[in-house]
């Protein structure tokens, strides 16, 4: 039971029963989401003449979520710009509809008042126009697409003051953008009262550092936050448990904001597992790593662990899989038993992302002979991929290996190393939580099993559908795993000042790169890092990802072009079959309103409708 926490339900069908607590055979720990097999049948509804537009549009929106989170993974930190691919054949199709469907409802012409179906329509349009994605439908056009977006916002479509705003900001117009989010904040839009929040809270737009003001907010957006906004519940249990990396607010500002008979960790806990309920990768990522480790106020759970990372893993964060790597290089007494074949699996997707600590694994499994035979040659190639990014574990067994009678780890030397640094390590978190009083609702071996067959099944079909070329980019070793162009792109810096002012692209990319080596048990702090957190911006999926819309298929949406990979060479969260063909090339999105042909006008409250 999550409290407080809302989940999605087609509203495009009539009344149903509850979507059921169980997906795949296992507990579902995440709200459930439209699924390709849904929208697919509701079509024939969808495209009847006399069928309710507001209905259309609210389908139309679940396709074009798919499609988002499908591209959810990509590094930039603005939307990109251009068409982008869709690898599902299904999906394609039913965007091929959802997309002339919207323009149609934006276009029409009514008679008084536009209706709120329609003003989210044109909401919708201007993100075709802003990124480029359907250029068969909408041509590139940033001032038709701030124009749409202002006609959204101004006919009711709330959400639209969230992304005016973020073009005044991106323009450096920090009092415009104030107005728009402050108006967002009237209206109780979720991502312009975080806005806001981080705002106050940090010293940002042109406002000074007041935490007095700004959490409160921040906690009004956590208690709003959505699937389409899950990052505010994330922060403001970071910044209850003291882990927000980018300021420190003094406890006693919590006081009025914590329910009675409830404390800071309790709060804490709802909100991380409200957001990680809400498909946020990183709070996934984060307790699947506080059930490993128990750390407070988690207890020690090993099946809860290995789901949360799963679901993370399945959303691209990279330490995830190397984290399920290594439980399933020893298992977990009473939960599930060791299989070092997922344990190869998934160091072997890390390493193909480029994690250095997954490179090393791979060499130390090829070394031993985890998941297939030894191969010590493949051992040297991949330590040596890892030693060129400055994994100094990869450095020293590249130098034992390089000697002229090489001694390689035997089974008893590995089976050594893994109980002392791996499970030893668990063992003490989990007793250490049972002596803390702590202690999860324990899974039955048939849950065990359930989850990771769900768990091989996933890696399996993911494997198969997308196969495997040669490895590109630098340090490209002959006879390896390949690793997919795009996924060595630089990843943007996020900071308190905004995107670009930041560590080296390799920092960004893997700033902890030394905490997860194969003998590592795990994050050296105590509730494990992610990846650099926009504080700027409420992310849709990736704390360092593109700035989110407000409703489902908002961001910057893909084209019905050629089927291809996907940015992490894993596919789409469906896993359906495609060809690949190359990534189109991105342009550079405009950076003034002279580039966009417009000028900046402040927008008259008494030209706005305010609902």
């Amino acid at each position: 039971m999550h409290p407080r926490s809302n989940s999605v339900q087609p509203s495009y069908f009539p009344p149903q029963a509850p979507s059921p607590p169980r997906q795949n055979g296992v507990p579902s720990l995440t709200a459930p989401l439209p699924t390709i097999q849904s929208l697919a049948t509701a079509l024939p509804t969808i495209q009847q003449s006399s069928h309710d537009p507001a209905l259309k549009i609210t389908w139309a929106r679940d396709v074009l979520m798919l499609v988002d989170r499908a591209q959810q993974n990509a590094s930039d930190d603005t939307p990109p710009v251009g068409p982008v691919t869709i690898q599902d054949p299904q999906l394609l199709r039913l965007v091929q509809i959802a997309v002339p469907l919207v323009l149609q409802i934006a276009s029409a012409q009514y008679p008084n008042q536009i209706p709120v179906f329609a003003a989210e329509a044109i909401y919708l349009r201007a993100t075709f126009a802003a990124s480029g994605a359907y250029p068969d439908h909408v041509q590139h056009n940033p001032r038709l697409a701030f124009r749409d977006f202002e006609q959204s916002a101004r006919a009711g479509y709330a959400q639209a003051w969230f992304r005016l705003g973020r073009d005044y900001e991106n323009f450096n117009d920090a009092a415009h953008a104030r107005d728009c989010f402050e108006r967002g904040v009237k209206l109780n839009v979720e991502s312009c009262v975080y806005r806001m929040g981080m705002a106050h809270l940090m010293g940002q737009l042109g406002l000074s550092a007041q935490p007095e003001i700004g959490l409160p907010l921040i906690h009004r957006a956590a208690t709003l936050a959505s699937v389409q906004v899950p990052q505010p519940a994330y922060v403001y249990g970071l910044l209850l448990l003291g882990e927000f990396a980018h300021v420190t607010v003094p406890p006693h500002l919590f006081t009025p904001l914590i329910p009675p008979h409830s404390s800071l960790q309790q709060e804490a806990r709802l909100h991380l597992e409200r957001a990680a309920f809400l498909h946020f990768a990183p709070a996934q990522y984060k307790l699947g790593h506080a059930y490993e480790f128990a750390t407070p106020p988690f207890p020690f759970e090993a099946l809860l662990s290995v789901q949360y990372y799963s679901l993370a893993s399945q959303q691209g964060e990279v330490e995830a899989d190397m984290a399920l790597s290594k439980w399933f290089l020893c298992g977990a007494e009473g939960a599930f038993e060791k299989d070092e074949s997922l344990a190869f699996t998934f160091a072997e997707k890390a390493a193909r992302k480029g994690l250095p600590s997954a490179e090393f694994a791979m060499g130390y499994y090829k070394e031993v002979g985890v998941g297939g035979p030894k191969d010590i040659e493949a051992a040297r190639k991949w330590y040596q991929l890892a030693s060129d990014h400055d994994n100094t574990d990869a450095t020293e067994r590249l130098a034992v290996l390089s000697q002229p009678s090489p001694q390689s780890l035997s089974r008893q030397e590995h089976d050594n190393i893994t109980d002392v640094k791996l499970v030893r390590k668990r063992t003490q978190a989990k007793q250490r939580s049972e002596r803390e009083g702590g202690g999860a609702p324990r899974a039955s071996i048939d849950d065990g099993r359930q989850v990771v067959e769900v768990i091989r099944k996933n890696s399996v079909a993911r494997h198969h559908a997308h196969g495997s070329g040669p490895i590109v980019g630098v340090g490209a070793t002959p006879g390896l795993p390949p690793v997919n162009e795009r996924e060595q792109a630089p990843v943007p810096a996020a900071s308190p000042q905004g995107p670009g002012t930041g560590p080296s692209s390799a920092q960004r990319q893997f700033p902890n790169q030394h905490r997860y080596t194969l003998v590592d048990p795990g994050s050296g702090s105590a509730g494990g890092s992610s990846p650099p957190l926009r504080t700027d911006s409420p992310s849709y999926a990736r704390p360092a990802g593109r700035p989110p819309g407000q409703r489902a298929g908002s961001i910057p949406l893909p084209s019905p072009a050629l089927p291809a990979s996907g940015p992490d060479g894993d596919g789409d969260a469906n896993g359906g079959p495609g060809q690949t063909a190359p990534p189109l090339p991105r342009a550079k999105a405009p950076t003034t309103f002279a580039e966009m042909g417009i000028q900046g006008v402040k927008l008259e409250e008494k030209d706005c409708v305010i609902m």
